[in-house]
């Protein structure tokens, strides 16, 4: 009885062990999709400026609802929203991927905030 037992069980370990294998390596390439790096560029930008218009006086001196903080950013790396918005639905989809496109907006973000921090506050002045 006990060998009858054993087949199932070693057939289902080896099926468990075979899935990862079949499994195909997800990508998000073509032209309707941003590179990864300028992905990563346009976030960080993103959140710049979303850190600029979230200041207190910022928003005193303008209405906060009424900054288009996204159109000028995607100009200046030459995307569309439509490109942008494309992208942002199929990483969605593949959270893992996202995660590691942020892991890359973090680490921009912390090296231009080490930068800014080494920065002697008197070179600012001159």
């Amino acid at each position: 009885m006990t060998r009858y037992f054993r087949i199932p069980v070693l057939l289902l370990l080896i099926l468990i062990m075979l899935t990862p294998a079949c499994e195909k390596k997800k990508s998000i390439t073509g032209k309707a999709f941003l590179e990864r790096e300028v992905l990563v560029d346009v976030l960080v930008d993103i959140h710049l400026a979303d850190g600029v218009t979230n200041d207190r006086k910022f928003n005193r001196k303008y209405d906060a609802d009424s900054i288009d903080i996204l159109s000028p950013i995607l100009e200046k790396h030459q995307v569309t929203r439509e490109m942008f918005d494309t992208t942002l639905i199929v990483y969605s989809q593949y959270p893992e991927l996202f995660d590691q496109v942020y892991n890359d907006v973090l680490i921009k973000l912390n090296v231009m905030l080490d930068e800014n921090d080494k920065k002697d506050p008197i070179d600012e002045l001159e």
